[in-house]
């Protein structure tokens, strides 16, 4: 009984203590409700508080949204989202594309300091380097050339460039029919920025960068053998504003980008975002009144507007993205680009030297760029790619000068699609151009010669998968124009 009576006891104990807790949470819920009240009231009533809460959730969970978006745009994944149960793919890696800029398969170089600039129309001597290696080669200002060097008679010459002002000459020369070698009119001075020499095997590897067009005047070979030569240097002539004579300079300010500006005078400092706006379009068509041509004809000699063709160009008939590339909107430095990086034949080239103002050259580069569709092998024409394939795997361009392990010089152009190519050996890394890619060689299925190389990636999110690289001296641009083919006239 008194155990009963004890247990009794507690049960009322436990009820009176839940009373207790209840009649707090109660105070607690009342004491809530006041607060909120409090709140409602700064609101003006209840509903004003709820549609409050209301926004504030709306905006949080935008928020959220944007941040989703943000991420899924980035193209990267979530923290947490790799291996999730949703199965979606990796995020992919892309290539670092200053990798091939640097060429560190030739191993760690010294480099030079300074610059070395030859005055404009004047007469200098120049040690011409005539190597194997270099037969074919058409050096273009600030077209990089790297060059690994086995012979003492060229590695002494090379020495003594270094030591002196690091400038030598490159001219285009080739092996005619009767086994003679014939020189171009026109060179490229090449100015040496990095090297490494290699006491135990006697080699030297360069880094060298096309500087300034020359013409030869004469040449004579030393009791060495080395070839020096009497160049003039080219001048590069701008031949600026159409209307810079005639025009109506009230209007100026109309055709710049930012009328603030108008209170200086920068008739002078044109560049391509004077030319872009509607107003400008309506300045020129005034200024042409004052002259006996119509605008159309000052157009096709602005070398701004040809610079915006040439730009223009490379966007329809190429998938090079140009937001990745230091791509120069100077129209001199734009007409040395589009001769290195464009399919262009190297009688194109040789003719782009010995034209002295961006105007022609661009004009000459249009006339054949819009012509370009397709590469095919030199020795059997059978088509290798299209030019719409042709991409950039470098911050410099498509196209980019390469040495192999022998010395061998190869101007290469990468594209992203490649017919009719046959493979030899297996992917290899050694020695590889593009690092994190492997190489196989790559020759023409229908005459066996060599035409490139297929590159491969070795790691499995490295985009892209794979690419193919063609060398300029075993394929061609098939020109066509009005559904023909034949001799290309060029418009300059």
């Amino acid at each position: 009984m008194a155990d009963r009576q004890d247990r009794d006891a507690e049960e009322e104990e436990e009820a009176a203590m839940e009373e207790d807790n209840a009649g707090d949470n109660a105070d607690q819920r009342e004491a809530q409700a006041e607060d909120v009240m409090e709140e409602d009231d700064s609101g003006d009533d209840e509903e004003g508080a709820a549609l409050v809460v209301a926004e504030r959730m709306y905006e949080l969970l935008e928020d959220q949204e944007h941040e989703s978006w943000g991420e899924y745009e980035s193209g990267e994944e979530p923290e947490g989202a790799e291996g999730s149960e949703s199965g979606g793919e990796a995020a992919t890696e892309q290539y670092d594309t200053t990798l091939p800029t640097r060429h560190v398969y030739l191993g760690e170089t010294e480099e030079l300091r300074g610059r070395t600039v030859q005055e404009e129309n004047d007469y200098v001597s120049l040690p011409l380097l005539q190597y194997a290696s270099l037969i074919n080669l058409v050096l273009v200002p600030s077209q990089t050339l790297p060059l690994t060097i086995f012979h003492p008679l060229h590695v002494s010459m090379l020495r003594s460039v270094i030591a002196r002002d690091r400038t030598f000459g490159i001219v285009h020369s080739k092996v005619s029919q009767d086994g003679t070698s014939e020189m171009a009119r026109y060179g490229t001075t090449a100015e040496i920025y990095e090297y490494q020499e290699d006491d135990s095997t006697g080699t030297l590897s360069i880094k060298a960068k096309g500087r300034q067009r020359f013409r030869i005047l004469s040449t004579s070979r030393e009791t060495s053998g080395l070839l020096v030569a009497k160049v003039k240097i080219l001048p590069e002539i701008r031949m600026g504003n159409p209307f810079e004579l005639m025009r109506l300079q009230s209007l100026d300010k109309l055709t710049l980008p930012h009328p603030q500006d108008a209170t200086t005078h920068t008739a002078h400092a044109r560049h391509l975002a004077c030319v872009r706006t509607a107003n400008s379009w309506r300045v020129r068509g005034r200024n042409a009144w004052l002259t006996p041509w119509p605008s159309w004809v000052y157009n096709q000699y602005d070398d701004l507007l040809l610079a915006q063709r040439v730009v223009n160009e490379v966007k329809k008939s190429t998938m090079i993205k140009l937001d990745n590339l230091k791509l120069p909107r100077d129209p001199q430095d734009l007409s040395h680009w589009a001769a290195i990086n464009l399919p262009l034949d190297d009688s194109h080239r040789l003719a782009l030297l010995g034209l002295n103002t961006p105007t022609q050259r661009l004009r000459y580069i249009l006339s054949v760029l819009s012509k370009c569709k397709m590469l095919t092998c030199v020795r059997c024409s059978e088509v290798i790619g299209d030019t719409a394939d042709i991409f950039s795997m470098s911050v410099e361009g498509p196209q980019g000068t390469f040495v192999n392990p022998g010395g061998y010089v190869h101007e290469m152009m990468t594209l992203s699609k490649a017919s009719s190519l046959s493979y030899y050996g297996r992917p290899s890394t050694e020695h590889s151009w593009f690092p994190e890619y492997a190489w196989t060689i790559a020759t023409c299925s229908n005459c066996h010669s060599h035409i490139g190389w297929k590159f491969t990636a070795t790691k499995r999110k490295l985009m892209p998968r794979k690419f193919y690289g063609v060398t300029r001296k075993a394929v061609k641009a098939k020109l066509v124009w009005d559904g023909d083919e034949g001799e290309m006239r060029h418009v300059i």
